[in-house]
């Protein structure tokens, strides 16, 4: 198990400050290992891992980690040559010792005056025993006929039954330890599902549920399972921050639990951040942890009906700028601009407006090929006032382009022939061009002539550049398309990517 990052942060130690002075004393005995060893724990995610205190095994492989105050409860591991060696937990109990054996680590590992370690090696050692006696069924089934697989099927069944009894027991002779917590965190809450004939960690069905339909089952079972999440993992208890799966279960629910529709996952993120304000390292932890889950889906336009950019704009704009107090001025300023630059454009928003377009017919793009006069003419055209309400129809591309880029005459060409074939189907299209000198004007003039792309709107707002920052435009070509209602359906796509969409 490589370590990805042994260093401390601030950060990590904010949320460490103990809250008892009794401080720990652990000592280690790691067969006649005369080496530096230190000791970590996790925090949120298997790869966020920060060190608390380092000691010198002597040549008996004998050494000692103390402290003044109190370790916050949670997943620890013992560190040497930058690997893992292994893992232990802190719960109330700070005063043991652990004595483990290379050779193996989960097999000989014992805990001294403590009863949570007592029981989280047993944990391991019934995990390894599992996953033993699985590979060897997994091999048995390779050259199986179908009668040795179904009985094969049946001991898989009935190891992962013992499995989940003995867990089960493990966990109810274990309360009121840390890894008490621990141990319920690993029985997830899909198993303890409501069941007709329930097993020892389950509830029973309603009386009445022979009567249902499998529709009805099926919708009780996951109004159930959504209320039920967080059974297992209390993602509010911030003893369960140091483990390394606290941030995948918080985004299981988010992304597999929550409806995926953009609304749904706005008003459950709120709810959850309105509860995690009653302990500020639950809070933090949340709000990054969605900030940099929506954040890193930025330039996903959809993903499974959802708009990752809503939910971000959303997180940032009404959680992060008011309320992320750790962060820098500096940063909190970019966040208000990216905002800002964002919010106008949302997918479902109504399009912005454009001020002052200038549409050029066909006709003016002929006569400027002849008349150096009129194709200099920045002030011919007919403006439009509004084009959400002159220009109506069922799809509206707005396709932003400058003729002075290599892209944008490439994909202006492209996007003339998707609009032939999709313009029967109800697709409009506005080519704005993005440059207002009397020279850009003139170029665009000699483009549209010599590629003859005529019959969509040519159009260009020379006297108004609003537009750009309304539509957050930071380089070309960039297209908006929008339905009958002018609100905009997709944004930043391709002109291939209309064919998909317009059928």
């Amino acid at each position: 198990m490589k370590v990805k990052s042994l260093f401390i942060q601030w950060f990590a130690l904010s949320l460490s400050i103990p809250l008892f002075a009794q401080g720990y004393e652990i000592k280690i005995t790691i067969n006649s290992r005369n080496d530096t060893v230190m000791f970590g724990h996790y925090f949120a995610k298997r790869d966020q891992f920060y060190l608390n205190n380092t000691c010198v095994l002597d040549k008996s492989g004998r050494g000692v980690f103390k402290g003044e105050n109190k370790l916050p409860k949670g997943l620890y591991s013992i560190v040497s040559n930058n690997q893992r060696l292994l893992d232990f937990v802190i719960g109330d109990e700070q005063t043991f010792e652990i004595i483990a054996d290379t050779t193996d680590l989960v097999g000989k590992t014992t805990a001294k005056n403590s009863r949570d370690n007592e029981i989280f090696f047993d944990f391991q050692r019934m995990n390894r025993r599992t996953g033993i006696q699985q590979y060897e069924l997994q091999q048995r089934l390779q050259n199986a006929d179908s009668i040795t697989r179904a009985a094969i099927s049946e001991e898989w069944q009935a190891l992962n039954m013992k499995r989940a009894n003995d867990l089960w027991d493990m966990i109810e002779g274990s309360k009121g330890l840390y890894v008490h917590k621990y141990l319920n965190s690993q029985f997830p809450a899909f198993m303890r599902m409501p069941s007709a004939n329930p097993n020892p960690w389950q509830e029973a069905l309603p009386d009445d549920a022979e009567t249902w339909s499998k529709d009805s089952l099926n919708w009780y079972q996951y109004r159930w399972y959504r209320s039920n999440f967080f059974s297992d993992f209390d993602i509010f208890d911030s003893d369960m921050l140091r483990t390394p799966s606290y941030e995948e279960k918080l985004l299981d629910y988010i992304t597999k639990v929550v409806p995926q529709i953009t609304d749904s996952i706005c008003a459950e993120i709120d709810k959850i951040l309105i509860k995690a304000q009653e302990k500020d390292d639950i809070f933090r932890c949340i709000l990054v942890s969605l900030f940099n889950h929506y954040g890193s889906m930025l330039e996903v336009i959809v993903d499974k009906g959802i708009v990752p950019e809503n939910i971000w704009v959303h997180i940032v704009d009404k959680w992060y700028i008011p309320f992320a107090s750790w962060s820098t001025e500096d940063f909190l300023e970019k966040r208000k601009k990216d905002v800002a630059d964002r919010k106008p454009n949302l997918i479902g928003n109504l399009a912005p407006p454009i001020e002052m377009l200038m549409v050029l017919p066909s006709e003016h793009f002929k006569a400027a090929a002849m008349d150096t006069a009129i194709k200099f003419d920045v002030h011919a055209g007919r403006e439009i006032q509004d084009f959400r309400r002159e220009l109506k129809s069922k799809y509206t591309a707005i396709y932003f382009w400058d003729y002075n880029c290599g892209h944008c005459r490439t994909g202006i060409q492209e996007m003339y022939k998707v609009w032939e074939e999709l313009k029967d189907k109800g697709l409009q299209v506005i080519a704005l061009q993005a440059i207002g000198s009397r020279e850009a004007k003139g170029k665009w003039i000699d483009m549209i002539n010599e590629y003859d792309m005529f019959g969509w709107i040519n159009a260009w707002s020379p006297y108004s550049y609003k537009y750009t920052e309304y539509y957050n435009l930071t380089s070309f070509p960039v297209m908006y398309l929008l339905d009958e209602e002018n609100r905009i359906i997709l944004k930043k796509i391709t002109a291939e990517q209309l064919k998909d969409i317009i059928r």
